[in-house]
């Protein structure tokens, strides 16, 4: 892993309920068979329109709300978004996750900025339950790829004071005619201690595992790429022994962010320290594979760019974030977006 600079699936588990989605897209053919593909994620920080849900507590972003969230802070919001995906290397992401998005509207003016406006991009969007109202999503491209079917899976965690929480995306993709299974994360923050708080976001990772396992079982060399915010590290319980993802050969899935967040580099800066909360996992049939998509170790990057960044009155890059607390500094995002590079063998 580099530093840049520059369907229905039924669960058990903890009560989970399921909303699914058969998508009737054209296929992606070998006529028009793209022979490498960018992958992306990115925590957003807080996409919300400037209209207040009385269903959710979105009240701070609203003209009137302690963060006086306009129609001026909100367009630059929009715009800066789309300056971060057309900056990223290559040919915009064929597929794009994304979490903190409140609604199908902010992803419809997003997908509207001038700079990605041609891209071809579909909206893959439901409302999940989390108490502040922000979603996981994607937009992907439908001119280089096919999705086959999506599914979003409820989690109920055992913090009995906050049960709630994003959903789980699920995406059965087709490009070039092979599947890729893909998972779109925002686990649950680590709001009042990374120890108390962990219970939760093992409570993901269990059901997580439970969904990949189904997929494994259906086919034993499912090319499976697993990407977002998990509010954990490599190293921590939930990644490293639930889902059993690491580097070494004995580890069930592959953490292409694994060696950075060794190193001290990472997506989030906290403390200060650099830190891989956001991450790219797959099974070992996409690492190295000899047909079809494959991935290698060093196909996975953070967008570490000037762009992003600003230096602290001590000369340290860290993200240039939309807020600090109630303070706007009119930004990108708290985090830094990762991508991943697919090719065709």
């Amino acid at each position: 892993m580099l530093v840049l600079f520059g369907g229905a699936l039924t669960v058990v588990l903890l009560g989970n309920a399921s909303c699914e989605h058969v998508a009737k897209g054209n296929d992606v053919g070998i006529a028009n068979a793209p022979q490498e593909i960018t992958v992306a994620f990115y925590n957003v920080e807080n996409l919300f329109d400037t209209v207040d849900d009385p269903k959710i507590n979105d009240e701070d972003f609203t003209p009137s709300g302690k963060l006086k969230w306009n129609d001026e802070r909100y367009k630059l919001k929009l715009s800066h978004l789309a300056d971060v995906f057309d900056a990223l290397p290559g040919e915009l992401p064929a597929f794009l996750g994304l979490c903190e998005i409140e609604n199908r509207k902010v992803l419809e003016d997003l997908r509207g900025q001038t700079k990605i406006a041609g891209n071809h991009y579909g909206i893959i969007h439901k409302d999940s339950p989390d108490d502040r109202g922000i979603d996981v999503a994607a937009f992907y491209d439908s001119s280089r790829v096919s999705v086959e079917y999506f599914n979003y899976t409820t989690i109920n965690l055992p913090d009995p004071q906050r049960p709630h929480t994003r959903d789980l995306l699920y995406v059965k993709l087709k490009v070039n005619h092979e599947v890729i299974h893909l998972f779109v994360n925002h686990w649950p923050s680590r709001s009042g201690g990374q120890v108390e708080s962990e219970p939760n976001r093992i409570a993901v990772a269990n059901v997580l595992e439970s969904l990949i396992t189904k997929i494994e079982k259906s086919d034993s060399k499912a090319k499976i790429l697993i990407m977002g915010d998990f509010n954990d590290y490599p190293t921590d319980k939930s990644i490293a022994t639930i889902l059993h993802a690491g580097i070494n050969k004995e580890n069930r899935l592959f953490n292409y962010m694994y060696d950075d967040h060794k190193a001290g580099q990472g997506s989030y800066y906290y403390k200060n320290e650099w830190g891989a909360l956001d991450q790219f996992i797959s099974s070992k049939f996409l690492l190295n594979a000899r047909n079809g998509w494959a991935s290698s170790e060093n196909s996975a990057y953070i967008f570490k760019d000037d762009l992003i960044l600003f230096k602290d009155k001590e000369g340290v890059q860290r993200p240039n974030r939309t807020f600090v607390g109630e303070d706007y500094k009119g930004g990108y995002s708290d985090h830094l977006a990762i991508y991943m590079i697919l090719s065709w063998k």
